[in-house]
């Protein structure tokens, strides 16, 4: 878009027709250039009410344009589990960095490279990271307010140490992995679980509960759980899952909480979203 184009642009942005702003709109949605930036000076320095207030609503739609492009990117070429949190977390912070976020947990992760060893048992490694997360760090479940889309970004959790299942099982696997721990994601219903997996067999050596402190779990009891709660056993509930899944249902659990504030425009376009994981 040439700078004589965008001013026009910006000339009618407060223009009364309706038709008129709407194909206004319709043009910076369309643009390939990055027209946040100048729309966010505009409305710093505006003293115009309508004009601010269109800029704010084509700003919001153009980013949510950007979080649907870098999210397609993500579930075809990419599926760091990381980073897939990240980037539902900017989807409501936009301004956060990648590297910010990573700095902080790589941070967890040197302060215990010290403390595990391959002499220890995975047992004793898993002991070791359950003291750093939740006794010193004081990771813990949010269970005050359990429908707070704040458990979902990875940016609060971080900051507020109140986490959701799933996305504190997202740091703990993070943090295993970063050590050379092979933790990896059950999709258990109810309550996210972790496995512990012996690499020679495939199998879980143990099940860890980062829901509850790192509590380890063994099959007998999952098998139990499933049992009491008249749910039927099911391969998927013993087995690692997919970073995509991970991140899949972090998502549907913003979109729950978001359902139960009677949010609809944030509730639709999580949808959106939830819907490129069948088409991609």
């Amino acid at each position: 878009m040439k700078k004589s184009e965008f001013q026009a642009l910006l000339n009618l942005l407060d223009d009364k027709d309706p038709l008129v702003y709407d194909a206004v709109r319709k043009k910076f949605l369309q643009s390939d250039e990055d027209v946040i930036s100048d729309l966010q000076m505009l409305v710093s320095v505006s003293e115009n009410d309508l004009l601010r207030e269109r800029a704010k609503d084509i700003i919001k739609y153009r980013r949510f344009q950007q979080f649907d492009e870098e999210f397609k990117h993500w579930l075809k070429n990419d599926k760091r589990l990381l980073y897939g949190a990240f980037l539902i977390a900017k989807y409501q912070y936009p301004e956060i960095v990648y590297d910010d976020v990573e700095d902080k947990l790589n941070k967890i992760v040197s302060a215990l490279r010290s403390e595990i060893n391959f002499y220890l048992t995975g047992l004793q490694q898993i002991r070791k990271i359950n003291h750093v997360l939740y006794d010193i760090h004081r990771f813990t479940p949010d269970f005050s307010n359990i429908i707070n889309p704040e458990t979902s970004y990875l940016n609060k959790v971080l900051e507020n140490k109140k986490s959701n299942d799933v996305l504190i099982a997202v740091v703990y696997i993070y943090i295993s992995q970063k050590l050379g721990l092979p933790v990896y994601g059950v999709d258990f219903p109810r309550n996210f679980l972790l496995m512990f997996k012996d690499e020679r067999s495939g199998e879980a050596l143990f099940y860890i509960n980062p829901f509850n402190k790192g509590a380890v779990v063994t099959k007998s009891d999952i098998s139990r759980f499933l049992k009491n709660h008249k749910i039927k056993e099911n391969d998927r509930f013993f087995k690692a899952c997919s970073n995509k899944l991970i991140i899949k249902r972090l998502l549907k659990f913003l979109m729950n909480s978001y359902i139960q504030k009677n949010n609809k425009t944030k509730t639709e376009e999580i949808k959106r979203i939830l819907n490129l994981f069948d088409n991609v």
